[in-house]
């Protein structure tokens, strides 16, 4: 029990027949437009009866559900572990319906709270006074039951620092408290120390990927790599490596932390996994330092024999050159770029280079708009809208007519 001052056999006992042995509610937080990915993805896991919700993905099981999906999901954002839901119209009832809950057994005394409040519709309408009256019904509860309180309130620029986050919804007046169990956002898979400009979050590869109906068999081709985030990502899903296994957890820190259902978990999911991709993967990027970021990436996530990097200018590749046959091409341009004096848009390049070496080939093109993705003229397409670095952007899909 990693950073907790109690450690009794009746503290042992309490943890488990209140946390390990009984089954919660956990929410999977992701974006709604991945949230059919996400969904398809818990239900491999053979978890029971997932479920969308206002969250995200929700299910009821035991912690080692919740494990599996911080190990294995490749599209979301966090897990959340939900306490008891309640009803709470003043503060006082607040205070002490919040006490009553064995904070002890959820809780690292080591690890700073941070609490944060949404209110609709409630008796109690201001946010910061629900986190206040939260925080100090915590700290009374710790206090009669001889455990150390967790300081609270600690500034969130800190990004360094590991939180426990407290999420807290009062809605008409009744309260649902839950849990993060992932700390760090899951996109960051451990892997991408380095980057080139504004890079591609890891869980939009994914659901990109996966949206793309590429079977992970299929030769794929990232035609402008930066930090290599497609490519790496299509290796760890093609060799079935899980995306959380190179790096910690929030969970990790709690009192109730299973190590031994853990390492389980990690054991298997290393033995279930391929040695080598079945299909070719190339990285393409004209810039020398963006190439080298992404060998040095993909080293990290342990693909790095995996993946062919190649610095040279997309324009100038043609599959048939390297033997391979229809696949993937994904593509990540910059955005509005136009070439040369006669105002030719990159995405009508695109198109063209597409129609004349990559026939019969899938593709997935990110666009800042809708119009510049209709410009590639490739024929029919799917037009799929995403959040990407705080906007709006187009992903075309569809397949190069032979």
């Amino acid at each position: 029990m990693a950073g907790c001052q109690i450690d009794t056999k009746g503290f042992s006992r309490r943890i488990k027949n209140h946390i390990v042995g009984p089954e919660h509610r956990f929410a999977i937080v992701v974006p709604a437009e991945f949230a059919g990915i996400c969904l398809k993805e818990v239900s491999s896991l053979e978890i029971k009866d997932p479920e969308s919700s206002e969250a995200g993905i929700e299910f009821s099981g035991r912690l080692k559900d919740a494990y599996l999906c911080n190990l294995w999901l490749r599209s979301p954002s966090r897990v959340l572990c939900r306490l008891a839901p309640f009803r709470a119209g003043v503060s006082e009832e607040l205070f002490y319906k919040v006490s009553q809950i064995p904070w002890e057994l959820w809780l690292n005394p080591e690890i700073p709270l941070d609490i944060e409040a949404h209110v609709e519709y409630s008796r109690i309408s201001h946010e910061g006074r629900v986190a206040e009256v939260i925080a100090d019904s915590i700290q009374r509860c710790l206090q009669e039951k001889g455990a150390v309180c967790p300081p609270c309130g600690a500034p969130r620029s800190d990004e360094a620092e590991v939180k426990q986050k407290i999420l807290v919804r009062l809605e008409e007046n009744h309260c649902l408290i839950s849990l993060d169990m992932s700390g760090r956002n899951l996109h960051q898979r451990g892997y991408r120390l380095r980057h080139t400009g504004a890079p591609l979050r890891e869980t939009l590869a994914a659901a990109i990927l996966s949206r793309s109906d590429w079977n992970g068999n299929e030769p794929i081709v990232d035609g402008m790599c930066g930090s290599g985030t497609f490519a790496i990502e299509a290796a760890l899903m093609s060799r079935r490596i899980a995306p959380g296994a190179g790096r910690d957890f929030l969970f990790q820190r709690w009192p109730s932390f299973q190590k031994e259902t853990w390492e389980y978990l990690l054991r298997k999911a290393k033995d279930d996994s391929l040695l080598r991709t079945p299909g070719t993967i190339i990285g393409i990027d004209i810039d020398e330092e963006a190439v080298g970021v992404s060998a040095e990436n993909a080293g990290r996530a342990g693909v790095g024999a995996d993946i062919e990097w190649k610095k040279m200018d997309f324009f100038d590749f043609n599959p048939r050159d390297v033997g391979i046959k229809e696949g993937l091409i994904v593509l990540n341009p910059p955005y509005g770029v136009r070439m040369g004096a006669g105002g030719v848009s990159l995405y009508e390049k695109i198109g063209a280079h597409l129609r004349r070496n990559f026939k019969g080939w899938k593709y997935a093109v990110l666009a800042r708009s809708r119009l510049e993705a209709s410009a590639m003229s490739t024929g029919r397409v799917r037009l799929w809208s995403v959040r990407h670095g705080g906007m709006n952007i187009a992903v075309a899909l569809g397949k190069v007519l032979s």
